[in-house]
């Protein structure tokens, strides 16, 4: 019974090697924009090579004859069926500075849209060999050529840093907001942040001041009693130029609900705030941050609360203590150096 089983399998496998090495496959001559035809020419013998190497099709290359124009799907996907090919190979190098951009497509024939595409930068013609290798080992099926990480067809292109704009330190000024969901405050004021844009992470240290009045007491910008001081790590998502992040950081909080300076109603302590925002205007010298977090404050902070005694009926003050939680919000404008 297993000898049969394995006769089955070996059998399966032969029949599916065969379907793949019967399907033909038509390489139209490369379209070479910028650069030297004799290039074009080595170029498609490269593929040749490596598409037999791989042994998934049978291709037919052009000849002299066939009347077919570069880059021309119509023509191409004529003689295509001519040659009693399946699908057919379109590829274009264009010359852009002093990189070259390959681009490669697989058709069906009589079908427009491409069953697989590719394109990858080269930085001389010394990268042709490694992209067509890697092209040819992957073409028709569910990988790219861009995500094949064979370390012996690595490009000189990709062993390149990539440039990256100017930008990497921003200094800036926001508005800020604080709502606590177990006590139900609000304050407001402005802060001064310092960020720093290092590619895959961003750094951020913050310093607010809530600038507010309760009753005849004002707290201002300078004033310790009443800050947050927070260093904080962010996840962007991507390098576009107006970029999410997620991340949160730690720090030292201060909140004070006195008049007069009284250290009765004054708290202070760590913080933790976890949240996100976005950044605009990545690429340039002035920026915008939008941040919205969750904070949690890990110590009291004091509350004058008023009770009516229940014997004299006067009115009371007590002090009730609370480790805030809620949202805190700013928004904030940004000059990059």
């Amino acid at each position: 019974m297993m000898n049969k089983l394995k006769t089955l399998f070996m059998v399966a496998l032969a029949f599916t090697a065969l379907a793949y090495a019967s399907e033909r496959v038509y390489l139209a001559p490369f379209s070479m924009i910028g650069i030297n035809e004799d290039l074009g020419i080595t170029a498609e013998k490269l593929m040749h090579a490596y598409i037999d190497e791989n042994g998934r099709y049978i291709l037919v290359n052009y000849a002299e004859d066939d009347s077919v124009k570069a880059g021309d799907y119509e023509s191409i996907n004529k003689v295509a069926i001519e040659k009693n090919c399946s699908k057919f190979i379109i590829a274009e190098f264009t010359r852009l500075g002093q990189n070259t951009i390959t681009s490669f497509k697989l058709y069906d024939v009589n079908n427009e849209k491409p069953v697989w595409s590719d394109r990858l930068k080269a930085a001389n013609p010394d990268d042709f060999d490694p992209i067509i290798e890697r092209v040819a080992r992957n073409i028709g099926s569910k990988r790219l050529a861009t995500d094949d990480d064979d370390i012996y067809t690595i490009t000189e292109q990709e062993t390149k840093k990539p440039k990256k704009k100017a930008v990497t330190t921003y200094l800036g000024f926001k508005i800020v907001g604080e709502t606590a969901f177990n006590h139900g405050s609000t304050d407001g004021g402005f802060g001064i942040f310092v960020f720093y844009d290092a590619g895959n992470v961003l750094f951020g240290f913050d310093y607010s001041g809530k600038n507010f009045k309760q009753d005849d007491d004002e707290v201002t910008l300078l004033d310790l009693r009443n800050i947050d001081l927070l260093l904080s790590v962010y996840y962007p998502f991507g390098t576009k130029n107006i970029t999410p992040f997620i991340g949160g950081g730690m720090g030292y909080s201060a909140h004070a609900n006195s008049k007069n300076n009284d250290e009765k109603y004054r708290g202070n302590g760590a913080t933790l705030m976890l949240g996100g925002g976005a950044l605009f205007n990545r690429s340039g010298r002035i920026s915008l941050f939008a941040q919205l977090h969750y904070f949690i404050n890990f110590y009291d902070t004091p509350f004058e609360k008023i009770e009516e005694d229940k014997d004299s009926k006067e009115q009371i003050s007590k002090i009730t203590k609370k480790q805030l939680n809620g949202l805190n919000y700013s928004f904030g404008l940004a000059f990059g150096f």
